[in-house]
């Protein structure tokens, strides 16, 4: 069929481009994100910019608008059973994967026409499922499939995959069981995890699935043009012109670059180069550009390195952390006060996390009378009678922690020499990157909406170097969680112990904002970078 239609397609688009061009919707969609991704394996993928481009080139069952609400992709029509168990869809007859003629010149004709008119089924479904709760794989994503009917015993390897709760009864039906109702589980399905893997073709790249610009098969409202991860430069996907969704896709490609460094994207923005952009809480807005939303993802506190032979007592980082005033970090336009260790942004279950716990925070109390005790027992535990401390910290921070050292002082004493040396955002970074610190004033962002995905970051101590068994267990079970209260419990828990045994203090949160060109209109986002979406996206001379 794609034979057939492809040149009058060909026409039609160059009607199309050459009117829209007439209109003035010519110019192109830039976004940049961090580095070239290492996958975009959608099973498999963990990374921000990864999930941007997927969500980008994938088609699920279902898809959510630029208002967040569900609706149909793959999938023309469901239902849902009276226990909220059973999910039935049925999909579009004809969906097809997009097969790139480049195909043809790197596999052969043979491998081209096997794929080039292959239909997206139910199957491809099940294997991606399959492949997720594999404990084989060990997938990053797995955590999000755990209230399917059998999906923790496998991923346990406590059952046969057979057991899976989700079938393919012929090409355009599929079931999912579940284990307990599951108010967020159609949210579920437009993550990547949940995203179509045909079988054959992923065999067929003998593990090299995802890795390059040949080694994926697409069917969302783009399709990968130009990827080569071995070389800095972009990522270009187009649009599929036999993308089957309810919407109609604007832009004719979108132009992914790669760069982690503030000040550029503040230079691309402000030249017309970049058209959309995620800026931290402190950014200047170029001018050229509008906030199209801020996102409450971001947490600034004092980070403590346990690895530091001094930090590695619990006892002098409580005590440190009790003698934190927190009216001294001031409010601003840019920041409010601090809500814990999880942003406001991330969700545990069809909730965030914050809404769900109110005000449980589980906190270091301020108390000097404490801070000092737990001081002494923790210079006793040592055995040495003083301690000196580096702090690293921005200049916008400056005044307000060196009126905190005299709050440590008068708590803790003479046996405490503290100082302040200031650096820049990047260079704190490198430091905790590197774990060449003792303290720090650091920004932590989310850029995944999944409070068990942020936590997951810091499974292994992350860079405090908080080497805790207790920790990592709790976030391992958190990966395998089937029920709301699994989720919740153990999302609290894992903050508690950051919290609690003075590894990170929040000092305030803050909203990453969401920028595009004023010559832009429709590139939507919801409550994380990762669902940037660009169907809609158009921009005018």
């Amino acid at each position: 069929m794609k034979k057939i239609i492809c040149a009058l397609l060909a026409a039609a688009m160059l009607f199309s481009l050459t009117s829209c061009l007439g209109r003035g919707t010519g110019k192109s969609i830039t976004y940049a994100i961090d580095a070239s991704p290492s996958t975009l394996d959608p099973q498999y993928a963990s990374e921000t910019g990864a999930k941007i481009i997927i969500n980008n080139v994938f088609e699920g069952l279902v898809r959510l608008d630029s208002d967040g609400k569900i609706i149909p992709g793959i999938a023309e029509k469901w239902e849902i059973s009276k226990d909220g168990l059973t999910y039935t869809f049925k999909l579009r007859e004809g969906t097809e994967w997009y097969c790139p003629s480049s195909f043809k010149t790197q596999y052969g004709e043979e491998f081209y026409n096997k794929f080039v008119d292959e239909k997206v089924r139910a199957a491809d479904f099940v294997y991606a499922c399959r492949r997720t709760v594999d404990p084989a794989i060990q997938s990053p994503c797995a955590g999000r499939m755990m209230v399917i009917s059998g999906a923790s015993e496998i991923y346990s390897e406590k059952a046969d995959m057979n057991t899976l709760g989700v079938a393919a009864p012929d090409d355009t039906t599929l079931i999912f069981h579940l284990t307990e109702p599951c108010e967020d589980f159609l949210s579920r399905l437009t993550e990547s995890e949940f995203m179509p893997c045909n079988e054959e073709f992923f065999k067929a790249m003998k593990g090299r699935y995802g890795l390059t610009k040949n080694s994926l098969l697409c069917n969302g409202p783009f399709y990968l043009s130009f990827w080569n991860p071995e070389k800095d430069g972009q990522v270009t996907i187009k649009r599929n012109k036999y993308y089957a969704g309810k919407q109609t896709v604007q832009p004719v490609s979108v132009q992914i670059s790669f760069d982690s460094d503030g000040e550029s994207i503040y230079k691309k923005l402000a030249n017309g180069s970049l058209t959309a952009s995620l800026l931290g809480p402190m950014s200047d807005i170029p001018e050229g550009v509008s906030v199209a939303k801020e996102i409450p993802d971001t947490v600034i506190g004092i980070a403590l390195n346990c690895s530091d032979p001094v930090l590695s007592n619990a006892n002098i980082r409580k005590a440190l952390c009790s003698a934190i005033d927190l009216s001294l970090f001031d409010e601003s336009e840019n920041y409010s006060e601090a809500n814990g260790f999880i942003p406001a942004c991330c969700y545990a279950g069809p909730q965030t996390y914050r809404d769900r716990i109110g005000e449980q925070t589980p906190v270091i109390k301020r108390s000097f009378k404490n801070a000092a005790k737990l001081w002494k027992a923790g210079l006793e535990e040592l055995e040495i009678s003083t301690v000196s401390l580096t702090i690293l910290c921005p200049d916008r921070f400056d005044s307000m922690l060196r009126e905190q050292l005299q709050r440590w002082q008068k708590a803790l004493g003479i046996s405490l020499a503290i100082s302040v040396e200031n650096k820049t955002d990047a260079e704190i970074d490198s430091a905790l990157n590197s774990g060449n610190y003792q303290m720090a004033v650091t920004v932590i962002t989310a850029p995944e909406s999944n409070a068990v995905d942020y936590l997951s970051r810091f499974s292994d101590g992350g860079f405090f170097r908080y080497d805790d068994a207790n920790l990592q267990a709790v976030i391992r079970n958190l990966k395998t969680a089937a029920t709301d209260d699994e989720l919740i419990n153990g999302c609290f828990t894992a903050e508690a112990i950051i919290l609690r045994e003075g590894v990170f203090f929040p000092l305030l949160s803050g909203s990453s904002k969401f920028v595009t060109s004023t010559d832009t209109s429709g590139i939507s986002i919801l409550d994380s970078e990762d669902t940037v979406c660009f169907i809609n996206a158009r921009r005018f001379d």
